[in-house]
């Protein structure tokens, strides 16, 4: 199996309130950081879509993050779950080469 992608919007939304009619909508907030970005990118993912990713792969796995024209060749570091409801809340992904 090749290398797993996962489409991506960036974010430009923040606070709780707004993560939760995100979330609500079906979609997941995630951040991609890494020395060569400077600033992090928060970005949205379907959240059947990242589902599916974690599903699929590895954590030593890379993926491949498709935000606009831009692919980045990523790691998925953190991953935050509801511990009372399994939901998927958040994702990381750090990219060595940015």
């Amino acid at each position: 199996m090749g290398t797993m992608e996962i489409n991506a919007k960036i974010r430009l939304e923040f606070g709780k309130e707004k993560m939760g009619k995100l979330r609500r909508a079906g979609m997941l907030p995630a951040v991609v950081y890494g020395p060569k970005l400077g600033d992090p990118i928060h970005i949205t993912l379907l959240r059947t879509e990242a589902q599916k990713l974690l599903n699929a792969v590895l954590p030593e796995d890379a993926v491949i993050v498709n935000l606009d024209k831009k692919k980045l060749q990523a790691y998925i570091k953190d991953v935050q779950v509801d511990v009372v409801t399994g939901e998927l809340l958040h994702l990381d992904f750090y990219t060595p080469n940015g």
